[in-house]
Parts: C-alpha cells; structure tokens; sequence
C-alpha cells in the first residue's frame, strides 16, 4: 500500500511538533507539511490534496471547525481528525464527519487505533485477505455462540491457518508488518495490532506489542519507571512495557 499523505494543522508549535513525531514513528504514514493557523492550513491542503487533516479546533482566524467544512467542500474525501484539549466540540465534529477525535494531551496508544482507521479506511483488501476477513466473521459467530472456538486467522507460506488464541504468546509490529508469535513459530498477521487486541483481549505492554499474561514467566524493572516481561518461549522473549501501562499490568497480576 502506499503512503497515506497527511497534513497537520495546529498552531501550537510544541503540540504540533509532538503530534509530528508519533505519527512519523508509523511507516503507513507520511507527513507532507504543518500549518500553524487556518488560513496557511487551508493554502498546504489545496496544493498537496492530502489524505488526512490533523486538525486543530481552537486557533487563531478559522477555527477548526469552519476549516474542516471548508476542507469537505474543497474535497469531500479527504479524512478529518480533530487533536482538541476540548470535549465540548465532539458533536460539532460529528456534523462535520469527522473520522476521529483525539483529545490532548496526546497518548501513542489512542494515537495508534486512530492510525488503525486512517490505514484502514485507505488500504485495499488482497484476494486473500477477503478470504481471511470473511473466515474471521466466521470464526467471531462461533465465538458468540460457542466460546470455546476461538482462532486468529494468520498467513503462513502462502495458506491461511488458524492459530488458538491460547497458543499464542504475544504479538508485534516489526517494520510495516504484524506477527503473531506462538512457542516456536511466528506468522504473518492478518489484521493490525488493535484488532488483535479487541479480539484476543491481551495486554497491551507497548504501542508494538500485545501479550498474553497468562504466557508470561517473569517480569522485572527496567528503565525510568518502565518494566520488561519475560515469556515462557523458547527464547525466553523480553518484552517492554511503556510506563504508562506498568500500573494497569501491576492491577492485572494483583501485585
């Protein structure tokens, strides 16, 4: 898939330079420019014609919110995301078809399933991932009839295969790619990272990786306020956890 253009419109530098370095750590994206007012915001999206709008509601001259219907009538398709301090404007973007709305201060992980939908609004499905999505639907009314069946779908040397969700230790992202790790086996994932995490419901320790606790050996800490976990795999695996999530893992184990 190529790269999903994207434009930032923020007038505070600071927010705006933060926001900048966390979309940029996701390869799917790519950050053609930054405004810092309405007016020059407006100029960048006419001549780039971008993808996606991060966009600002409380600036200086055109607010967000006149700006993003000025956006959909210059080209209805492009996605607009509101990076707000303010909940109060929520329903506003709804009227103006917002496709997500990130409240500050900005957190990686609400940043990541905001990405998930921008890929995913842009990405085009592959023969086989039809295949896959359809078996997941599948597979998801089992589920919800019978809790007993529960699969991830995965790519393995061409086939489509279902792993247990028992049987899995954790999954991550490795370049633009997500796997699913078993004992001694990993495979290419169908979905990203989110989807895995609301259908597997693992922990999620990093923004790059879900875990599952219950294949978890030891854990220890680390550096400033964040820890590692040690799988109980083959090769004893070291997985990070942000700082953020250390205190949701120490109510998980109890500890």
């Amino acid at each position: 898939m190529n790269k999903i253009n994207c434009v930032i419109v923020e007038d505070e530098v600071p927010a705006a330079q933060e926001l900048k370095y966390i979309l940029e750590q996701h390869k799917e994206l790519s950050i053609k420019a930054t405004a810092y007012d309405g007016n020059n915001g407006m100029k960048i999206i006419k001549e780039i014609e971008p993808e996606v709008v991060f966009l600002d509601i409380n600036m200086p001259g055109i607010n967000g919110l006149e700006l993003a219907r000025q956006i959909k009538e210059f080209k209805e398709s492009i996605a607009i995301i509101f990076v707000t301090a303010y909940e109060q404007h929520a329903l506003e973007a709804f009227e103006v078809e917002a496709l997500d709305y990130v409240l500050k201060p900005f957190d990686e992980i609400r940043i990541d399933k905001t990405v998930d939908r921008v890929v995913h609004k842009y990405s085009f499905n592959k023969p086989e991932l039809d295949i896959a999505l359809k078996m997941n639907e599948i597979i998801t009314r089992l589920t919800e009839e019978d809790k007993t069946a529960k699969k991830v779908p995965c790519e393995h040397n061409g086939k489509i295969v279902l792993i247990d969700i028992n049987d899995i230790y954790y999954c991550y992202i490795e370049g633009e790619k997500v796997y699913v790790k078993t004992i001694d086996q990993k495979y290419s994932a169908i979905f990203n990272l989110c989807k895995l995490e609301e259908k597997t419901k693992f922990f999620r320790a990093h923004r790059s990786f879900l875990v599952n606790l219950n294949k978890v050996k030891e854990m220890f800490s680390w550096f400033n306020g964040s820890y590692k976990v040690v799988m109980d795999d083959i090769e004893k695996t070291e997985i990070p956890v942000s700082r953020n999530n250390v205190k949701k893992l120490r109510s998980l184990l109890d500890i």
